[in-house]
């Protein structure tokens, strides 16, 4: 494995996964935004959990999870299960769960006082302060947002979801911190049609199950870094999530 060196420090972010950090070469890229693709059920919500719960426990470093599609009770219950309190690190000042579960809830035509506006539109709007509003306040140097999918699907062509996705991660890319963003794998195969995130987000890694329940992970790039590009097998234990780095995928 590889070892980190200081310069690594300086322009790397450990994933708190080891196995992960050394496919990446010592870790995410600071200050980027990182999209984690993946089919349902291979672990997007724990990697990202561990990314946060390394940086706010390990190193002291404000960590902010932005919760699209589940209640934060939920999450803390989960993680815990997984040995992550994130209670302790809220109370800490250390953590903190933005709830930005309501913008599903906006319908599809919605009013401001009087007047009918698109309440897709409005859903996005208010989405971006809340996050703008949550980031300027608790200043985080590592964000979560997951997922992005339960906000895109409610523009369901390519062309309306585009501007939405770079909106999001433009906002992301105006802070100083470092973010990974979830988003569900919508189609597979080698003639897979690809997403505007994988597009716009500096870095992806893809998430999959494979035949016989292999579940993999591959970094499908991550601009200025030199990185393991072959997918890698993973397990998801009652502690997380643990890449297998130095085996090969049969």
């Amino acid at each position: 494995m590889k070892v980190a060196s200081a310069s690594d420090a300086e322009t790397k972010l450990s994933s708190g996964l080891p196995g992960l950090d050394t496919m990446l070469d010592g870790g995410f890229n600071k200050r980027r935004v990182v999209l984690i693709l993946g089919e349902p059920g291979t672990g997007k919500t724990i990697i990202c959990s561990q990314f946060l719960y390394h940086g706010a426990s390990k190193l002291g470093e404000n960590s902010m999870f932005i919760g699209m599609n589940e209640p934060k009770s939920r999450f803390m219950k989960e993680m815990l299960n997984l040995g992550m309190d994130f209670a302790a690190l809220e109370k800490d000042g250390k953590f903190n769960y933005v709830d930005a579960t309501e913008v599903r809830k906006i319908p599809e035509t919605a009013k401001v006082g009087r007047i009918a506006v698109g309440g897709r539109e409005l859903g996005l709007v208010n989405l971006l302060e809340t996050i703008q509003s949550a980031i300027a306040k608790f200043e985080p140097v590592r964000i979560a947002l997951d997922s992005m999918s339960d906000l895109v699907f409610r523009f369901p062509t390519v062309e309306e979801r585009r501007p939405v996705v770079l909106d999001m991660i433009e906002t992301l890319q105006g802070t100083n911190a470092t973010s990974l963003l979830t988003s569900e794998l919508l189609s597979t195969g080698e003639e897979r049609v690809l997403q505007p995130e994988e597009y716009l987000a500096e870095g992806v890694l893809l998430m999959r199950t494979q035949r016989k329940g292999v579940r993999t992970i591959q970094i499908l790039k991550m601009r200025g870094s030199k990185v393991d590009t072959h997918p890698r097998p993973y397990v998801i234990t009652g502690k997380g999530l643990e890449v297998l780095a130095t085996e090969e995928v049969y």
